[in-house]
């Protein structure tokens, strides 16, 4: 066999088993209609993408107010469910795990889409998206916003979803509390990284403990901002440890309030993979700029990471993973 059979080997997390290491990473395709809801041309979209063992649904709103470009999916109310399932079973059809990105944008908001205020933990303006001045969230609102998160995983399982991920990277809410360059807070969600890390920890928990121990929990988390005085990949393992003691399946990494496009190059965020994948005991999803199948085994062969997620190269060609595997089989 060859090296990069390795990427076309089994691995199960509870009681679902995934026969290949690929995933399809949470890119927008942004194809939903103008209130959230899932349209024929998406669901064909997701059809397509045949090869995977695990599809991450792209980010799904929790609420409007955290909403960040027109088009996304939304899971802020039960009339979203109905197409979700829909989606569920076309994913499930091709035998592949299905789970769907939650996510709130915070100061992110487009708040002309919206029509609302954008809202952050701090009157401080986003480094990653620069739009308004956000108003800083009550203590009260932090935990409407809470709540918002634990039903929205809740539309997902009754969805009939394998699982849900919550979506803390790239310059989004959850991002905004645990940045020390966008939370200023001197209550309990903010200062100390046992602070700015509370809101995030509470959302995962409260959501194992209603969805239950069979529903696959992932956090997609920031490991490191790449920006002067921001989150350092230190803090970031810290607090992936903490998710672990919290009840997640699966770590699905990336940067934090910076997107990983600002590093150059094949395997751009490999350093920062391995790293916590020393500090973690479940599975690891890594990205950017993996398409390179002898790198990719590599890292899975010496155990850097569990899964190679896969998000722009899909988005251009649906079907990019399966057309991989095919090459992998033949190598």
């Amino acid at each position: 066999m060859s090296k990069v059979s390795i990427l076309i080997s089994n691995i199960r997390v509870k009681g679902f088993n995934f026969p290949n290491r690929y995933a399809c990473a949470p890119f927008d395709i942004a194809k939903a209609t103008e209130d959230g809801l899932i349209t024929e041309e998406l669901l064909s979209i997701y059809e397509q993408r045949k090869g995977p063992s695990l599809i991450i649904v792209e980010q799904a709103a929790i609420a409007r107010a955290g909403q960040y470009r027109d088009k996304l999916i939304f899971v802020d109310r039960d009339e979203c469910i109905e197409g979700l399932s829909r989606l569920a079973d076309i994913i499930h059809k091709n035998n592949q795990v299905g789970v769907v990105q939650i996510n709130h944008a915070g100061s992110a908001a487009d708040v002309e889409l919206t029509g609302m205020e954008a809202v952050a933990p701090s009157a401080v303006v986003n480094p990653a998206f620069e739009r308004t001045l956000p108003r800083a969230l009550t203590v009260a609102e932090i935990h409407e916003i809470k709540e918002d998160f634990v039903k929205a995983a809740l539309r997902v399982k009754k969805a009939g979803f394998d699982g849900v991920e919550i979506h803390n990277c790239h310059g989004f809410l959850l991002t905004q509390f645990l940045s020390t360059l966008t939370n200023l807070r001197t209550d309990e969600y903010g200062g100390s990284l046992e602070n700015r890390s509370r809101l995030l920890l509470e959302i995962t928990k409260d959501i194992r403990k209603v969805v239950g121990d069979d529903f696959l929990l992932l956090v997609r988390l920031g490991l490191d901002d790449l920006l002067p005085g921001g989150l350092t990949l230190e803090e970031g393992c810290r607090v992936a440890e903490k998710l672990v003691e919290a009840g997640i399946d699966i770590l699905d990494t990336s940067s934090g309030m910076l997107p990983p496009l600002v590093l150059k190059g094949p395997a751009m965020l490999r350093d920062m993979i391995k790293t916590v994948k020393s500090r973690v005991d479940v599975p690891v999803i890594g990205a950017g700029e993996l398409e390179d199948i002898e790198i990719a085994a590599d890292m899975v062969g010496k155990g850097e990471v569990d899964f190679i997620a896969l998000g722009r190269a899909v988005l251009s060609q649906p079907n990019f993973i399966e057309c991989l595997l095919e090459k992998i089989k033949a190598y």
